[in-house]
């Protein structure tokens, strides 16, 4: 006669105890009724079990259903929707090993809102969450799928141009920084134009992020400095 597996040999660990308790119970049951040979309670023991076996599915369903749900949490922006700065570890992780393997190379652009803190100190921290939602959505907007952008902490972001080369990322990368100067939001009845400072690092198959993260925080910065010097230049 075939022997019935026990339930803990079937169902995962993590199934609910008191139905792994009830499966062998039903299981030592079923046993018993076939060695008998009473069909209809053999039947009746079937459904039990299957019943049980389809309510420690859902469970286990469930559950990881609530670990991807943490997953995403954890590696996305709260106020902006986009990755936060462990996503972007995580995506540029597996994009230098695809760079390494194959030749692609591509750019990784760090940007900074101008002013962010004159924004919230002027029209409040609502405003500044404002400008910081139209600033994501503005870079989002302007790149491809198999583009990536995250947001760091604070006013600072980070976009990724993959499959690009030094020239056409470039052009592509100070499009975008165009894009977010023709931004504003309302505030009070009066329209606030968004800027940012950005700097670049281009990648390849021996490039590093954290070397990679270094040289386009360096840029940005210079460009920020850059940029205050023309402003007090301006009349």
């Amino acid at each position: 006669m075939t022997n019935i597996p026990s339930p803990q040999a079937v169902f995962p660990i993590g199934v609910n105890t008191e139905i792994g308790a009830q499966l062998e119970d039903l299981a030592s049951a079923l046993k018993t009724s076939v060695r008998r040979q009473a069909p209809a309670k053999h039947w009746q023991l079937i459904n039990r079990v299957i019943a049980y076996a389809a309510s420690a599915e859902q469970h286990i369903s469930e559950q990881q259903e609530r670990i991807r749900e943490l997953e995403a949490l954890s590696s996305t922006d709260e106020l902006t929707g986009l990755h936060n700065r462990r996503g972007l570890q995580d995506f540029m992780s597996r994009t230098l090993i695809t760079s390494r393997r194959h030749g692609e190379t591509g750019v990784l652009a760090f940007m900074d809102l101008n002013d962010f803190k004159e924004i919230n100190d002027r029209y409040g921290h609502d405003t500044g969450d404002q400008a910081l939602c139209a600033f994501a959505d503005t870079i989002r907007t302007n790149l491809r799928g198999s583009d990536f952008v995250a947001r760091l902490g604070g006013d600072e972001f980070v976009f990724v141009l993959t499959r690009a080369n030094e020239g056409n990322g470039c052009k592509r990368a100070l499009t975008i920084q165009r894009e977010v100067s023709a931004t504003s939001i309302s505030v009070r009845g009066r329209k606030i134009f968004l800027t940012a400072s950005m700097g670049l690092a281009f990648y390849g198959g021996d490039s590093s992020f954290n070397d990679l993260m270094t040289t386009a925080d360096k840029a940005m910065y210079d460009n920020k400095k850059a940029n205050k010097l023309v402003t007090k230049k301006s009349p």
